[in-house]
């Protein structure tokens, strides 16, 4: 049991989590499940397989495994290359999380930057809706796209 958990916590990631939802809506919903299983089936899997034997077996890194066969010693550079570039890209994504929350924990008592439609980043659709309710000291504002 502990190996499956250490497996899905190896192969499910941030781009999991983040994209898949995107991608099944973007390319037809359940439709687009099917190629997706078959592609899963056929090049995942065995690929994540044979990443794990090779570590397994041999006890080394992804660049040293490939002077079994130096052919293929460019695939073993081309792992950590694209590692590297999966971890900027991941980071980014993580540091915009974090810099949401510390700035809706520091300014409490001020307006924050996304809650206006006044800034450089909105589009023509932004619409900011303030409810004027009766015998209340404040007004709720909402900001939503249409």
């Amino acid at each position: 049991m502990e190996f499956f958990f250490s497996c899905v916590g190896y192969a499910v990631g941030l781009g999991n989590i983040w994209r898949f939802p995107y991608l099944a809506f973007q390319y037809g919903g359940g439709a687009f499940l099917i190629p997706y299983t078959i592609s899963l089936a056929l090049c995942g899997l065995p690929l994540f397989f044979m990443e794990l034997a090779f570590g397994q077996f041999a006890s080394v890194g992804p660049i040293t495994i490939w002077r079994v066969c130096p052919l293929f010693q460019g695939i073993g550079i081309a792992m950590v290359l694209i590692t590297f570039m999966v971890c900027l890209y991941y980071n980014v994504i993580i540091l915009y999380g974090m810099y949401y929350c510390v700035v809706s924990l520091v300014s409490l008592d001020t307006v924050l930057p996304w809650s206006t439609c006044d800034n450089s980043w909105n589009t023509k659709y932004c619409v900011t809706e303030k409810l004027n309710i009766v015998n209340m000291s404040e007004q709720q504002a909402v900001n939503s796209t249409l």
